[in-house]
């Protein structure tokens, strides 16, 4: 189950939900919707991203480098480097400086000195509650071109398999 928390847009002032990832544990790297701020995840065991060119930092946001690889948004916007969250509501671009009080006042280890990043680019990222769908978050797990290859292969397997 995700808990989602409670922010405010510095925008339009409506509340928001949203859930905080932390790439690390979830052994990936993302990149926001340019035109809707969606998130998308890239999970390193998948065998696409396995293939990407390597990154200079791991756990956080993309590289330039892995746009070309990416899936367009389901608005039609594109995962991009320097992308960030949007508000739901006016679909501005949230301000990493504004959500940070927000964020770190309805974190578990902020009582104990946690403070978050205050960027849209390091281990932590954000999910926004789907608006279509509240209680569930934003995001697009795994938005890869799947290359012509690997599309290929997987039909022939299905045409030919002995396995029946």
């Amino acid at each position: 189950m995700v808990i989602a928390k409670k922010g405010d847009c510095e925008h339009c002032g409506r509340f928001y939900r949203y859930t905080l990832w932390h790439s690390g544990f979830g052994d990936n790297s993302y990149a926001y919707c340019d035109a809707c701020g969606m998130l998308g995840i890239l999970n390193y065991l998948n065998p696409h991203v396995a293939g990407f060119p390597p990154l200079s930092q791991q756990y956080a946001e993309i590289e330039t480098s892995w746009e070309p690889f990416l899936e367009p948004c389901a608005c039609g916007g594109h995962f991009r480097r320097g992308a960030s969250p949007r508000c739901p509501s006016c679909l501005e671009p949230l301000s990493p400086l504004h959500a940070a009080p927000h964020i770190e006042a309805q974190a578990t280890g902020a009582g104990r000195g946690w403070q978050w990043q205050r960027n849209w680019s390091g281990v932590y990222c954000m999910a926004m509650d789907d608006p279509q769908a509240p209680g569930r978050p934003r995001q697009m797990i795994n938005p890869v071109i799947k290359s012509e290859v690997a599309k290929t292969r997987s039909r022939w397997s299905l045409l030919f398999s002995f396995g029946r």
